[in-house]
């Protein structure tokens, strides 16, 4: 079946032919590198005021803040409204949405645990629920304007994070009925991780602790490797226990 147009005709967007401006910001090193040559497009544009993010909470399983060797370290949902706000989105234009049901309780009953090929993280328990936060908006301006809206949806997924990732097309309409126009856009699919990693060295706001073999060790390890489990207590919220 062939793909179905995007609203413009070119490979990139002209942000002037949206209505929704929506960036997803997961707090991770990628939404974050994406937000910014994108408003930077958004502000040459002239359309900043169009632009509303978006944060999907997986609620108890987001990562939280933690406290180490007296310093705290933001959570998923602090970072991704920090990065909002650094780049001068109002408050009230970052928008965190959550699932109506804690995610592992609709895994319990109806099954479909996370897997290969069903990443839950960003599919279902993200840019579905996203989706359906723009609905009052969308209600709204269909009613004002007498026609389907057009929505940009944009996100900082990258080639190098997949294979899978790496034939998305950059540019793509995801969705057309009566009500609306989605189309997705993939600002830095192009960029390699070096380069993501060089632009966090100075970025405004620090990346998420996850990152790290230990948070604050600034080497990019991932929090599975390279910890010392006899000497250092990780402390989440209230709650010490080992780093893992």
């Amino acid at each position: 079946m062939p793909a179905r147009p995007t609203v413009c005709p070119s490979g990139t967007p002209d942000l002037t032919a949206y209505d929704l401006l929506a960036p997803q910001l997961s707090g991770g090193k990628d939404s974050g590198v994406m937000l910014w040559p994108f408003m930077r497009d958004a502000a040459a544009a002239g359309v900043t005021d169009r632009v509303i993010t978006y944060h999907a909470t997986l609620g108890p399983l987001e990562w939280p803040t933690v406290h180490v060797d007296g310093t705290r370290y933001a959570s998923m949902s602090e970072l991704a409204a920090a990065q909002s706000a650094a780049c001068g989105i109002p408050p009230d234009r970052h928008v965190e949405v959550t699932r109506p049901a804690f995610l592992l309780t609709e895994i319990a009953a109806y099954g479909g645990f996370p897997r290969m090929g069903s990443p839950y993280c960003r599919k279902y328990a993200k840019e579905s629920i996203i989706s359906t936060a723009w609905t009052p908006l969308v209600r709204r301006l269909r009613r004002e304007l007498g026609r389907p809206v057009p929505i940009l949806k944009v996100m900082g997924l990258r080639a190098d994070e997949s294979r899978d990732r790496a034939h998305h097309p950059a540019y793509r309409d995801i969705l057309t009925n009566s009500a609306r126009i989605v189309d997705e856009w993939l600002p830095v699919k192009d960029w390699p991780t070096a380069t993501v990693l060089e632009w966090h060295r100075d970025a405004p706001v620090a990346h998420h602790w996850t990152y790290e073999s230990y948070p604050g060790a600034d080497d990019w390890r991932g929090t599975s490797r390279h910890v010392d489990r006899t000497s250092r207590v990780l402390k989440v919220g209230s709650v010490p226990r080992l780093a893992s």
